[in-house]
């Protein structure tokens, strides 16, 4: 997975059990104590809302046209609690757009085809 390492890739596109259009970045590894990745997240944010908010990703997946945004942060480290706080912030500010985003380990997740 491409993760916070390449901002320009979008690294899964889904659709969530409650039909929303779920966008995950998969960030495997550790992270810095100081939170030292918040510049690369921000970047690799701003990808997946351009896509998601601008059109191409209903143009390449028209059955998520109307549907809710879920950006999620998926982790396998807990990512320290500075780039939490920065993900909360930026969820708040985002909520006004339609767009949520989470954050929750991987160990978490069900994946199903």
């Amino acid at each position: 997975m491409p993760g916070i390492d390449d901002p320009e890739k979008i690294d899964v596109i889904a659709e969530d059990a409650d039909g929303s259009a779920l966008l995950s970045i998969i960030q495997t590894g550790g992270w810095s104590k100081d939170g030292s990745e918040r510049g690369r997240l921000k970047r690799k944010l701003a990808v997946y809302l351009r896509y998601a908010l601008e059109g191409q990703m209903v143009s390449t997946y028209p059955s998520l046209r109307d549907r809710p945004v879920v950006i999620a942060l998926m982790y396998e480290e807990t990512p320290p609690q500075v780039l939490l706080d920065y993900w909360r912030r930026r969820g708040e500010t985002l909520a006004r757009d339609g767009v949520k985003l989470t954050a929750r380990p991987l160990g978490d997740t069900v994946w199903r085809a």
